[in-house]
């Protein structure tokens, strides 16, 4: 039982670190990564069970799916030109295809059993997670030019 919370952090470590690397790089009041990982924690609790384990994952992905939508539709909305705006609903189109190819082949792994579920959910909620931190840095504001020290 210990096995499936172990599995659950483990499969979203990586995401996770990356996030909260993210996050020393740029403080936000709203971080997701954070909210993910507490919101595990208390799914989880202590159980070792890692079809909860996915469950779990489940439902933070479907809380997170909004945003990605929301981050998605903004992008979107930032080319003026209609046929880089076509070229940028491509470029989602065919994330979400690899997201769904990628994460359905590790879910269906012979040698993980029923575990395979769980690398499915985890796959899924990694993707996901990435792709609002990837678009909502683009959709950041440049920080202001940095002022060089004149050379006397």
């Amino acid at each position: 039982m210990m096995r499936a919370a172990a599995l659950a952090l483990v499969l979203l470590a990586p995401g996770l670190a990356a996030a909260q690397q993210q996050r020393q790089q740029q403080p936000r009041q709203d971080d997701l990564a954070q909210q993910v990982d507490r919101n595990m924690r208390t799914c989880m609790g202590n159980s070792q069970d890692t079809a909860l384990a996915a469950r779990c994952m489940e439902g933070q992905r479907a809380a997170v799916a909004p945003r990605l939508e929301r981050a998605v539709e903004r992008l979107l909305a930032t080319q003026q030109d209609p046929a880089r705006r076509a070229a940028l609903a491509d470029v989602q189109a065919a994330w979400v295809t690899y997201r769904d190819k990628r994460c359905d082949f590790a879910g269906t792994n012979p040698e993980r059993g029923a575990d395979a579920a769980a690398d499915r959910a985890a796959c899924y909620l990694q993707f996901d997670l990435g792709r609002v931190m990837e678009i909502e840095r683009l959709l950041e504001p440049p920080p202001p030019p940095r002022q060089q020290q004149q050379r006397r």
